[in-house]
């Protein structure tokens, strides 16, 4: 019998030479005439695309990747959406994570430095603004989408192997998720959906029949490698939820619990209780401007990625690191301030920092 092996992959992965085609210049567009031949779901379609297009973007980053030769710059794409007239863009976490530089390309062409206001790895949601600002620039609607039901028709527009502002249709197939919660409060659901979606078409939107953004594209399941129908989006009001932080604190870290049994085996270092180990810090995060730095080496660990070479944090405020549940409480703890001080190791030694989370004190989505 043949076996077959289901893959969860990311859509971010293009070619060079793709890249290297979309980020180039090209000839103006054909000039079309729309036929009056078609049908009323064909022409509501239509004007669905028309409607949403200009607010869809094509991603661009740089990446500095070490591996043993030193260190190399690498070339990504990705896809997003332009959610406001302060120039925030929805996309996927992964499309920027570990990002140098950030190019954002309009509809109009232009190419516009971004940086990451927000990054949840986890949940696969980054918000981004372009540096200098252009209120002319159109931005999509944000939808409800727990007003959704299988079977109804969804739209997605992104740049599929580099190929930009590609358009697919299809339906709601499920609605997935699980008990884990994100960001220490937030639970995340994916919207399962058979609308064509391949590589790079990461971080697009998905719309609804009204031209709202009703999720963002994250992954796909696939035994080829290639589209199989079954894509796997991020709900809107996960995003919403997720960047709502009028009650609690983002500082910018994604980090793995170790207690003091893993320490001393993997580190030999006699940490008590146990403690936070800095996998990736986020661009532009509290904890980065506090100088806090991730991992780079990586390893697999019972099964388990882990990036080595991070700080340890071993306090957050008052709270030692002691467990899961205790860091938890912790967030809850810091609901109300703007400053945060941790205790961290890093090559042996003990510092301390102040994280300033004065800028995220807010819901990136209410108009400031």
């Amino acid at each position: 019998m043949r076996k077959y092996i289901l893959l969860l992959i990311s859509l971010f992965s293009v070619s060079t030479f793709l890249v290297a085609q979309t980020a180039g210049t090209h000839a103006s567009p054909k000039k079309r005439t729309t036929p009056t031949y078609l049908s009323k779901e064909e022409t509501t379609v239509s004007n669905i695309y028309k409607k949403v297009l200009p607010a869809v973007v094509t991603i661009f980053t740089t990446s500095n990747n070490y591996t043993e030769k030193g260190a190399i710059k690498s070339q990504g794409q990705g896809s997003g959406v332009l959610i406001s007239h302060d120039c925030y863009i929805l996309t996927a976490a992964h499309v920027v994570d570990g990002a140098s530089e950030i190019l954002v390309k309009t509809q109009d062409g232009k190419m516009r430095k971004a940086s990451i206001l927000f990054s949840e790895k986890t949940a696969d949601i980054a918000l981004l603004q372009l540096k200098v600002l252009d209120p002319t620039l159109s931005h999509a609607k944000l939808g409800n989408s727990d007003n959704l039901v299988v079977g109804q028709n969804v739209y997605a527009i992104g740049s599929p192997y580099g190929l930009e502002n590609s358009f697919s249709s299809g339906i709601i197939s499920a609605f997935r998720g699980d008990d884990r919660l994100y960001d220490g409060t937030v639970r995340v659901e994916f919207i399962q959906t058979d609308a064509a979606i391949n590589s790079g078409n990461s971080g697009g939107p998905l719309f609804n029949s009204q031209g709202e953004v009703v999720g963002i594209a994250s992954s796909i399941l696939t035994v080829s490698g290639g589209f199989q129908g079954i894509g796997m989006v991020v709900s809107i009001n996960t995003a919403k939820d997720l960047l709502a932080f009028e009650d609690r604190p983002w500082v910018g870290v994604e980090s793995i619990f170790l207690t003091q049994e893993e320490y001393a085996r993997l580190f030999n270092l006699p940490i008590q209780n146990g403690g936070l180990l800095i996998q990736r810090v986020a661009a532009n995060s509290p904890a980065e401007k506090a100088g806090l730095r991730g991992g780079y080496i990586s390893a697999n660990v019972a099964g388990r990625e882990i990036l080595f070479g991070g700080d340890i944090i071993l306090q957050i405020g008052k709270q030692v690191t002691c467990h899961v549940g205790c860091l938890e409480h912790s967030k809850s703890t810091h609901a109300d301030d703007n400053k945060i001080n941790i205790r961290y190791l890093r090559e042996g030694k003990e510092y301390t920092a102040t994280l300033d989370i004065t800028d995220t004190r807010r819901n990136f989505l209410v108009k400031k």
